[in-house]
Formats: C-alpha cells, sequence, structure tokens
C-alpha cells in the first residue's frame, strides 16, 4: 500500500504541523463491510466474547482483528493499541464497544496462552508416572 493514498486525520478544531499529523489511509468500500475473514473470526469466537457492536459500527477494525487473530502476540498489540490513546486526540470508542473490546483481550490474554514445549525430562517423568 502507497502512503500517497493517506490522508491526515487531525481534527479541524485542532491545530497540528502538517508533518507530524498522523496518517491514516483513505476508506476503501472493502472498509465499509466485514470481509468473509472477519465473519470466519466472528462465528469461531466464543457467543459471549463476540464483538457485534464493532462488527456493526467499525467494520474496519473488525477486519483487521480479524486478520491478525491468528497471532495471539499481534492480537494482543493490536487490542492494546485500540483500547489506549498513544496518539492523544482520539475521540475513542464508545462505551459499549471499548467493553468489547476489552473482552477480546481478556479471551486472548487467558484463553490463547502458548505453552512452552516440554522438555525431555518433564515427558520422561509424566510417562513413568503412568506406569
Amino acid at each position: 500500500m502507497a502512503l500517497s493514498h493517506a490522508t491526515p486525520t487531525a481534527n479541524p478544531g485542532t491545530r497540528r504541523n502538517a508533518a507530524t499529523a498522523p496518517l491514516r489511509q483513505r476508506q476503501r468500500e472493502c472498509d465499509q463491510a466485514l470481509t468473509g475473514t472477519a465473519r470466519h473470526w466472528l462465528q469461531r469466537l466464543p457467543a459471549r466474547r463476540r464483538p457485534y457492536r464493532l462488527c456493526a459500527d467499525h467494520p474496519r477494525v473488525a477486519n483487521r482483528l480479524a486478520w491478525v487473530w491468528p497471532d495471539a502476540a499481534t492480537s494482543a498489540l493490536v487490542l492494546d493499541d485500540l483500547l489506549q490513546d498513544r496518539r492523544g486526540g482520539r475521540r475513542g470508542f464508545a462505551p459499549s464497544i471499548v467493553r468489547e473490546l476489552r473482552r477480546l483481550r481478556d479471551f486472548n490474554a487467558a484463553q490463547r496462552v502458548e505453552r512452552a514445549p516440554e522438555g525431555w525430562w518433564e515427558i520422561l517423568g509424566r510417562v513413568t508416572r503412568a506406569w
């Protein structure tokens, strides 16, 4: 993706240097609806974790989450970025969407923890105890 399609997102009421203003890509048609990847991701989530409001109000964000979801570490980074205003001046999400994002973050942290592979001694100890 070329940066030439990016436009500043600064609020008209705030004064920012154009060189330091954050850039956001122009919205495309595919950003206005859920992709097949996002619909599949939504169906695979536990019912109580599904972010329906986020998908309805911000499909671009839901598409991004669905795209990175297979990688737990990247998902955590994206969710943290969505929940924390590091750039300043963001409007933020509605409280209901913030709750959905927090539920996803908690689910990602609790349920998708990758365990370190067992070492030889742990496997041997488990096998010998089974005898």
